[in-house]
């Protein structure tokens, strides 16, 4: 009897033990789905100073980077740090131009305005393909050079030239294209000058001509915009001369990434200068290469004339890409652990999304958390890029929510260009 009873208070204990994991089996699952939470979320209307292209085309030149691999960086960010949004307007100055001349010209003669003293002239030779294959001008010796003032006699007028340098010691310089360089004398007034050559050369040869006037009072500023969609038919730019209260008439022409110049026609309106970008061969031929704006003003300023040549590089892309409002999000234990965006394309490439995240102090104040970014090879089926986040670093700032996605950038990797930027992307609360 007493054997019987000892069985049945041990079935009992053991299914007691069963009850007991069975209920701590059905808890850990509900537990974890307490942990972790999705929610949807949709992107902030534009500010002032974000930037997105509304048409998305197709582009049609092969990638600089198509890698498949899925790449992803979380990293903390300085307490001190302050969120810029990106540069996409520069400005470059020059006190120098630069003119084209045939071999021809240079032994007639070439007209030149010089605007001050102690001026560098230099005369590069220049490929060229005109008869079909490419012939290289010959470098021009130094001693054959001559500066002659204009409307003196030729037979009366001296030499302006204080020193000569040849292709070889400019090459020791660094200028390894063969060219030929003189350095103005301290009495070569203002005034027009006629850069001449004794030894004879190929009536059609090519050269450069460039004068530089360092430090001259009279800088010519361009500034624009350092990528251009190809969406756009104008590129808008400001152009400024120092000491200059004369109304500038600029000419204007666009570089091709193989060297070839194309004329542009120029506007002001409404005090905005731009330059009407041409329907055919506007493009680079490669997603590595760079087009070239150039512009050129001739002024007088104080009885004297002074011309200047301004150039500037800029990336042509094709908006490609953008990013859908709707974000959804994952969460553990109230933090943000992911965001996943999805982009609008017409052709698969790679992509990437980056931004910062950030929280709020003691004071109220957005301080940035960590920045995330997330690249891959998207395509039509699979348009969708996750933001990884960083729990324990979000957890250990000590600012609380509302979190906000900051600085949101989208970039093409195939074009190497950035496609748009938002500088408050999504309120997390």
């Amino acid at each position: 009897m007493k054997k019987l009873t000892h069985l049945a208070t041990s079935l009992a204990m053991a299914s007691l033990l069963v009850a007991c994991q069975d209920d701590a089996q059905t808890e850990e699952p509900q537990a974890a789905i307490a942990k972790q939470q999705t929610k949807s979320f949709t992107l902030a209307a534009p500010q002032t100073g974000d930037f997105s292209s509304t048409e998305i085309n197709e582009p049609t030149l092969p990638p600089i980077n198509s890698s498949p691999e899925a790449v992803s960086f979380v990293t903390k960010v300085p307490s001190d740090f302050t969120l810029t949004p990106p540069v996409r307007a520069r400005s470059v100055q020059s006190d120098e131009y630069w003119t084209k001349v045939t071999g021809d010209e240079l032994n007639r003669g070439v007209k030149l305005a010089i605007s001050q003293a102690a001026s560098v002239i230099r005369i590069s030779p220049r490929g060229d393909t005109s008869s079909g294959t490419l012939t290289h001008s010959k470098a021009i010796e130094p001693e054959t050079i001559q500066l002659l003032k204009e409307g003196v006699n030729e037979n009366q007028s001296r030499s302006y030239i204080k020193s000569l340098a040849d292709s070889q010691a400019l090459a020791t310089a660094g200028l390894t294209d063969d060219s030929s360089a003189l350095i103005l004398s301290s009495d070569a007034t203002a005034g027009q000058y006629r850069l001449k050559v004794s030894e004879k050369l190929e009536p059609n040869a090519s050269y450069i001509v460039n004068v530089k006037e360092k430090h001259s009072p009279y800088k010519l500023k361009l500034t624009s915009k350092d990528g251009l969609s190809s969406t756009q038919t104008s590129m808008p730019f400001q152009l400024e001369l120092s000491n200059n209260q004369t109304q500038l008439k600029p000419k204007a022409s666009l570089k091709h990434a193989n060297g070839h110049y194309q004329a542009l026609e120029v506007e002001q309106v409404n005090g905005q200068w731009s330059a009407k970008l041409p329907e055919l061969d506007a493009m680079p031929v490669s997603n590595s290469g760079l087009s070239e704006i150039q512009l050129e003003v001739q002024t007088d300023i104080a009885g004297k004339q002074v011309i200047r040549t301004v150039k500037k590089a800029f990336k042509q892309f094709v908006p490609s890409a953008k990013i859908q409002p709707e974000v959804s999000t994952s969460w553990e234990q109230g933090i943000p652990s992911s965001l996943t965006l999805s982009l609008e394309m017409k052709k698969a490439g790679r992509f990437s999304v980056a931004g910062f995240l950030t929280g709020v102090d003691t004071q109220g104040n957005d301080k940035p958390i960590l920045r995330t970014e997330s690249a891959d090879w998207l395509t039509l089926d699979s348009t969708k890029l996750t933001l990884k986040l960083d729990t324990q670093l979000i957890a250990q700032s000590g600012l609380k929510p509302p979190y906000k996605l900051q600085g949101l950038t989208l970039k093409d990797q195939g074009q190497m260009a950035r496609l748009s930027y938002q500088a408050h992307g999504v309120t997390l609360n």
